[in-house]
């Protein structure tokens, strides 16, 4: 009864042993992250003291925010600066693992009906490597855009998305490189979902 009961039950995606290798990429990727947020947070930190003309908008409790942030001084600004960034980046890089986490199992379930053996780590090393280019190509264009304000105005909009096409794209070619060639059309098909919320949330 209890081999009928293992043989119909559904195995469960299998866990990732982590290692040099993973840790380290791991590290990376939340570092690029944080380097993708900060000047983002700095951007919009900074036009705190110029969004509102009117001081009635920046008065919260009878407290104006723009002449409490003024009294700060540079190191206080410059921690906070850093601190929301790094807070922020700790968040995604959660949220990271859940997205991981789901695409692992997409990929398990679909290559284990055609009996197609799934190694976890080189899966989570093709995926978290190809995030880490998406959050530094990320971060670079943060750098761009906090210098020319236009570009990030005309281009935003176009370049993450683009962007997160390509890092998809780096995982596919390298992650699908020891799989046979009749398995990579499914392989894309599994893509699928996983590509439509990177694109939507990068």
């Amino acid at each position: 009864m209890q081999n009928e009961r293992q043989a119909f039950s559904n195995p469960r995606t299998p866990k990732l042993k982590n290692d040099w290798v993973t840790i380290t990429l791991k590290v990376l990727l939340y570092a690029g992250i944080f380097f993708s947020l900060f000047y983002f947070g700095k951007r919009n930190f900074n036009s705190l003291f110029v969004a509102v003309i009117d001081p009635s908008y920046t008065d919260l409790f009878g407290i104006s925010i723009a002449e409490y942030m003024s009294s700060m001084g540079n190191t206080t600004l410059l921690a906070m600066k850093i601190t929301l960034p790094a807070v922020c980046a700790l968040l995604f890089f959660l949220f990271y693992f859940l997205y991981a986490r789901f695409f692992a199992t997409l990929v398990f379930n679909q290559l284990r009906v055609f009996g197609v053996e799934f190694d976890v780590r080189r899966f989570r090393i093709c995926l978290d490597g190809s995030m880490v280019v998406l959050s530094v190509l990320l971060g670079v264009c943060q750098v761009i855009f906090n210098y020319y304000p236009l570009a990030d105005n005309l281009g935003n909009v176009f370049i993450s998305p683009a962007l997160a096409l390509i890092s998809m794209a780096i995982f596919y070619f390298t992650y699908s490189r020891k799989l046979e060639k009749v398995y990579r059309p499914l392989l894309l098909n599994i893509m699928l979902l996983p590509t439509i919320v990177l694109v939507l949330f990068a």
